[in-house]
C-alpha cells in the first residue's frame, strides 16, 4: 500500500538528477512511490530516469510534451496513489529520513500539511533554515512565517500534503512562481499544520539559472502572486496586515534586483513601477531584513547606478 507519492518534475536536469534520485531511493520509509514526470527533456534525463525505474520498483516514469512545471506537477498528481504528496525538484536532494519524519508527524498529529526545515545550498555553502520547534503551529504564526520567506517559506518542496487538498486545486498552467499561487489555497483547507524542526531538504540555488530565467513575465507573475496571497491574508487574518505590506515591499525589491541582473534597467515600465511602489510605500521598510533594507535605500537614492551594479556583479 502506497502512503506517500513523491512527485519529481524533470526537465533537462541530467547534470543533477542522479543525486536527487539517489536521495529518494535511499529513503528509510518504504510505503512510498516516486513519480518522475519528464517534461520533454532533450538531454540524458530520460536515460537516467529509466535506469532508476529498472532498479527500483517504486519508481515510475512518464514522458510528456513540454508544458512547464505546473503541467508536470498536475500530471504527477493524477498518476499518484498515495494518501500524501511531496514535491521534490529534480536538481535538489533530500535527507534519508525526509519522508519518514514528515509522514510520522502528519499521522501522529492528524495534520493535513507538514513543513520541515531545509538547507539553502548555494555554491556548496549550506545555510540552515529551520523553525525553532516541532509540533502544531497556529495559522497566524504559519502565515507570519510564510510572509517572512524564511524558515517555512512560500514553496512546495519542504512540505508534505494530504492528497485530498488537491481535489479542487491545481497548479496554474503558464504561470511562474506557481508555488505562491497554490500554497495558500491548500493551507486554507487544512484543519491542522505541523512542523518538523529539522533541516531535511537541500535546496540548491544556482544564481545563473535564476538570472537566465527571470524576465518581464516572471516579474509580473511574482507581483501578481504576492498580491493575491496578501489579499487572502488581509481578509482572513487582518492582524497580519503589517507583515503583508512588508512582504510586498520585499517582492518589489526582489523584482528590481532580478530585472537589473537580467539587464532590464531603469526606464523600463516594470522596473520603474516596482521602484515607484518602493518609494510610495517607504514606511513599510522598517522591519525588513538588512539585505533588503540596504537594497531599498540604494534603489531610492541611486536607482540607475544600483541597476548597473546588480547587472555587472553577476557577470564577474
Amino acid at each position: 500500500m502506497v502512503e506517500v507519492s513523491v512527485i519529481v518534475p524533470v526537465y533537462n536536469s541530467g547534470k543533477y538528477l542522479r543525486k536527487c534520485l539517489l536521495s529518494l531511493a535511499g529513503q528509510t520509509f518504504s510505503k512510498m512511490e516516486v513519480i518522475l514526470i519528464d517534461d520533454g527533456s532533450t538531454d540524458l534525463s530520460r536515460y537516467i530516469c529509466e535506469t532508476f525505474c529498472k532498479e527500483f520498483s517504486s519508481f515510475h516514469y512518464y514522458w510528456k510534451e513540454n508544458g512547464g512545471l505546473s503541467d508536470a506537477r498536475n500530471m504527477g498528481i493524477q498518476r499518484s496513489q498515495g494518501k500524501y504528496l511531496a514535491f521534490v525538484d529534480s536538481d535538489d536532494y533530500v535527507d534519508k529520513k525526509f519522508i519518514e519524519k514528515l509522514w510520522k508527524k502528519a499521522t501522529e498529529e492528524e495534520s493535513q500539511l507538514v513543513c520541515c526545515g531545509y538547507y539553502l545550498d548555494r555554491d556548496n555553502k549550506k545555510k540552515k533554515m529551520c523553525y525553532p520547534k516541532s509540533g502544531r503551529i497556529g495559522f497566524v504564526d504559519f502565515w507570519s512565517q510564510v510572509l517572512s520567506g524564511e524558515e517555512i517559506g512560500n514553496f512546495m518542496w519542504n512540505k508534505l500534503f494530504e492528497r485530498q487538498l488537491f481535489d479542487e486545486v491545481q497548479f496554474p498552467i503558464g504561470r511562474k512562481y506557481e508555488d505562491k499561487f497554490t500554497l495558500y489555497q491548500l493551507a486554507d483547507q487544512c484543519k491542522g499544520i505541523s512542523i518538523v524542526a529539522e533541516p531535511l531538504y537541500y535546496y540548491v540555488s544556482r544564481e545563473a539559472s535564476i538570472v537566465n530565467s527571470f524576465g518581464k513575465d516572471s516579474a509580473c507573475d511574482l507581483i501578481y502572486a504576492g498580491e493575491r496571497l496578501c489579499a487572502y491574508i488581509r481578509r482572513k487574518y487582518p492582524e497580519l496586515r503589517v507583515q503583508c505590506e512588508r512582504h510586498m515591499m520585499k517582492e518589489h525589491i526582489i523584482t528590481v534586483n532580478a530585472l537589473s541582473k537580467a539587464g532590464i534597467f531603469r526606464k523600463d515600465a516594470l522596473w520603474d513601477a516596482s521602484r515607484d511602489y518602493i518609494l510610495e510605500n517607504w514606511k513599510w521598510r522598517r522591519g525588513l531584513q538588512k539585505k533588503f533594507l540596504v537594497s531599498a535605500w540604494m534603489i531610492r537614492i541611486i536607482p540607475c547606478l544600483y541597476g548597473r551594479i546588480q547587472y555587472w556583479r553577476i557577470r564577474k
